[in-house]
């Protein structure tokens, strides 16, 4: 049974020190939200950065023992409810939209005619 803890042990080390990551996701603050990600919300959606809850997602990996864990901003992701329909905006660290869900860009609608 030692033998196979000790297995079980020096395997979990291996993974953890070949870089691979976990990704996760955790609310945040909108304080916390970069600047940038928050005038893109503001500027495409005509949304208020305070007017919903944020939330990031990240990936969490080990770059070996006795090292800090190195945690990477992946998306920020903006959820609003508003007149029954649940909003999901994904913004990259650098501001640029990567999806919406449940509204449209500003102006989006005025451009297709309707």
């Amino acid at each position: 049974m030692l033998v196979a803890a000790i297995w079980l042990l020096s395997a979990g080390l291996i993974f953890a020190q070949s870089g691979n990551g976990m990704e996760k996701v955790k609310k945040v603050r909108q304080d916390e939200v970069p600047a940038i990600v928050q005038f893109s919300l503001n500027n495409e959606f005509d949304l208020a950065p305070d007017a919903g809850s944020w939330s990031l997602r990240y990936l969490k990996s080990a770059t070996g023992i006795g090292t800090p864990v190195l945690l990477k901003p992946i998306a920020y992701i903006f959820h609003q409810k508003k007149d029954g329909n649940k909003i999901e905006i994904q913004y990259s660290p650098s501001g640029t939209l990567q999806h919406a869900r449940g509204i449209e860009k500003s102006g989006e609608t005025q451009s297709r005619g309707l």
